[in-house]
């Protein structure tokens, strides 16, 4: 029997409906109000995933750093979120899957570790 993978973001790299659309709706929905979390984890995620797998001071590494930290201050600025966006979810949808797989485990298992469970239940 296969196990299943939890992911971050759904693999099958190559199906846009399922990776490059929802960072490209999120992109969309910043200032208006029918924006909300999901949005934003969207583009953490796509940011996230580019700064594990991109080579450490590549371009794409680059704008993913950049896309976080972004992402992080309020309010999100659409004109500047946009171009980091299009760049780092270009490059992911021309990676190969097990790239991105790899990129998505190395993440969970960062997630899973003592230190961040316990950065998470802190008051």
């Amino acid at each position: 029997m296969k196990k299943k993978r939890r992911k971050l973001l759904p693999l099958g790299i190559k199906k846009r409906t399922t990776t490059e659309l929802p960072a490209l709706i999120a992109l969309e929905a910043i200032g208006q109000p029918w924006f909300c979390e999901a949005h934003l984890t969207d583009l953490m995620a796509l940011s996230m995933v580019c700064q594990v797998a991109a080579e450490p001071g590549s371009d794409e590494h680059v704008a993913a750093l950049e896309l976080f930290d972004l992402l992080g201050k309020e309010p999100l600025d659409g004109k500047a979120i946009e171009p980091l966006v299009v760049l780092t979810n270009d490059w992911m949808q021309r990676q190969p899957n097990g790239r991105i797989q790899d990129a998505i485990d190395r993440l969970l298992i960062v997630s899973k570790t003592p230190e961040a469970a316990s950065a998470t239940d802190a008051p």
